[in-house]
């Protein structure tokens, strides 16, 4: 099973379903997550799978992923179905989730979070010195990001 290893939340001036265009749309994902250069695929239907190119600190390569939950404009749930950087060898049962909340017609909670268990006894040591960490700081970018394409 799966443990919640980072969360991180923000409340956006915006409606729900302009951040949802934002969080569905492939076309933006490399100025929202940080590290993608380039992505493909589709992000807007359950089932559908997203191809990123990931370019982390000099570090390249590929992370295919699939979108196992959609609840449109409130919940979507990624999972890693492959790679060649090694995160499905260290992170086993990945969950990346954001969950959205409508406040009001314009002010939206956003709530992005991340599971997995440690593959290894390498990747439990790496996930409490490092990793827990680095996810959180990412997820805190990412809403930032998500936050100036936003609010206008």
């Amino acid at each position: 099973m799966n443990k919640l290893q980072a969360r991180n939340e923000a409340v956006f001036n915006a409606s729900i379903s302009t951040i949802w265009d934002v969080i569905t749309d492939i076309t933006v994902l490399h100025k929202i997550n940080p590290g993608v250069v380039e992505a493909t695929g589709q992000m807007d239907k359950q089932g559908a799978t997203r191809t990123c190119q990931i370019n982390n600190k000099g570090r390249k390569g590929t992370v295919i992923e699939k979108l196992i939950e959609l609840v449109p404009e409130n919940k979507t749930v990624w999972t890693i179905e492959s790679d060649t950087m090694g995160m499905s060898k260290m992170l086993k049962d990945t969950r990346f989730v954001f969950n959205l909340e409508k406040l009001d017609e314009n002010r939206t909670r956003v709530v992005n979070e991340t599971y997995y268990q440690p593959a290894n006894w390498v990747a439990k040591i790496m996930n409490v010195l490092m990793m827990k960490k680095m996810i959180g700081n990412a997820q805190e970018e990412i809403l930032n990001n998500i936050k100036s394409l936003t609010e206008k």
